[in-house]
């Protein structure tokens, strides 16, 4: 035996990393140099994340008194980083795809000290467990190159090498990415067959307000920020889309509580098809870039 689980660790990082090369196919330099001129969205979301996404948590534990598991699951998912699945929803959706992408890789950076100092201090204060929380540095920064940047460069090489070739094939590139996450979504549910469906009643009432919550902080903020209707949406996915991987690492590894990942798996499955809906809706009003 090996140990290694071939969807786990295999399967569902191959897509990933087939959906982060889409995501780098839509994106070129000028994008980042947009952003780097105008950096008041990524400090805005950037903060905000950090400030509203506990603070909705702490409503709910406040509001529902959850399950510990579930409080604990809440705290984490909260304290985490955005998730690259993120770039993926803003490219479905015609976001600001540089945008995402920048905010992903600087929450995740920040996350070396944000994550394990939220998480520590949220399970203080609603769980009262006092306990030194570690970052996983080598596998935050091994998932950050490995699982975004490096598909992303690779993708953004090959627009630069043939872009008559990517604009061609740009409707398939959708649809085979739509696929892609059915599959991805299939997986998860394969891999966690066993705990899911006991879990499914507790979690749900709990993980579909912070869903609609984290979304509703996103847009706000950009709203309140006169940001452009793009960077509104694209914060709007980049609130409510959490790494889920890092959540699993630090909960089940660091932790030792297996059941925080049902609660963040249970988290994905809420909020994938409200994100779907949301990219529906917005590609009835917004025309998909030539």
């Amino acid at each position: 035996m090996t140990g290694v689980d071939p969807i786990a660790d295999l399967a569902i990082p191959a897509i990933v990393w087939l959906l982060m090369l889409v995501v780098g196919l839509e994106l070129t330099p000028a994008d980042f140099r947009r952003i780097v001129r105008n950096p008041r969205a990524v400090a805005v979301a950037t903060s905000g994340q950090l400030v509203l996404l506990p603070a909705c948590a702490a409503l709910l534990i406040w509001a529902q008194a959850p399950e510990p598991w579930v409080v604990a699951g809440m705290i984490l998912l909260a304290a985490s980083p955005g998730g690259a699945i993120s770039n993926l929803y803003s490219y479905l959706g015609q976001g600001n795809v540089a945008l995402s992408v920048t905010l992903t890789a600087v929450s995740t950076l920040l996350a070396l000290g944000t994550m394990p100092a939220l998480t520590a201090a949220g399970l203080a204060l609603f769980l009262q467990e006092s306990q030194t929380v570690a970052a996983p540095v080598g596998r935050m920064i091994g998932q950050l190159v490995l699982m975004m940047l490096l598909p992303l460069a690779s993708g953004m090489t090959l627009r630069a090498w043939r872009p008559d070739l990517v604009a061609a094939a740009r409707i398939p590139l959708r649809v085979s990415s739509l696929l892609a996450l059915g599959c991805l979504v299939a997986l998860i549910l394969i891999d966690q067959r066993h705990g899911l469906s006991a879990a499914f009643s507790t979690a749900i009432p709990v993980a579909v307000p912070f869903c609609i919550l984290t979304m509703t902080a996103g847009f706000v903020i950009g709203a309140l920020a006169r940001l452009s209707a793009v960077d509104r949406f694209t914060l709007l996915i980049e609130f409510s889309t959490r790494n889920l991987g890092l959540v699993a690492i630090l909960g089940a590894v660091i932790l030792g509580q297996v059941t925080l990942v049902l609660f963040a798996t249970l988290f994905f499955l809420v909020e994938l098809p409200m994100v779907l809906l949301l990219i529906a809706l917005r590609s009835r009003l917004v025309r998909p870039a030539p």
